[in-house]
């Protein structure tokens, strides 16, 4: 009668001694990365991290109920969906307080997504504007010819 031993104890026992050694890629001391936890309650207000935080440097539309009218509502609503299409997949949220607090108590401050200046953005796809500046009259007719007309395609993207 023929014994058959099959190698494969042999095999899983040295592959297991490889993966168990310090030098081994799989036990490397290396911290997990941490995605931050970001929820946008409004396109320039977030909670990053616990932290209530307002954009230092750019003022979006607001949405109901401090809108002025429903276009303003619906805009703010896009562009918060923007924004959170931004920050979904960011494996980086930096904020940097700029000094003060807002009337609602949250910390003025540039937030950068993976690098990149949130605030900046919004500025550059002109869904919104810097403080101080006039705010667009979202609840007026839209025309070509009034002056610092958001993009309205602008409005239609997802973000990233």
């Amino acid at each position: 009668m023929l014994s058959y031993k099959p190698a494969l104890p042999g095999v899983i026992a040295a592959i297991t001694l490889v993966g168990c050694s310090r030098g081994s890629p799989l036990f490397m001391d290396v911290p997990a990365a941490r995605a931050p936890q970001v929820l946008v309650l409004d396109p320039d207000a977030l909670v990053i991290d616990g932290r209530h935080v307002r954009l230092s440097n750019a003022a979006a539309p607001h949405l109901a109920p401090h809108a002025n009218c429903w276009g303003e509502a619906l805009a703010a609503r896009q562009v918060r969906q923007n924004v959170q299409g931004l920050v979904a997949e960011a494996r980086e949220v930096t904020v940097t307080p700029t000094g003060g607090t807002d009337e609602d108590n949250r910390i003025l401050a540039r937030v950068s997504v993976d690098g990149v200046d949130l605030g900046q953005t919004l500025l550059d796809d002109g869904l919104a504007v810097a403080p101080g500046e006039p705010r667009f009259d979202w609840c007026g007719p839209l025309g070509a010819n009034i002056a610092r007309v958001p993009r309205v395609s602008a409005l239609t993207r997802s973000g990233g």
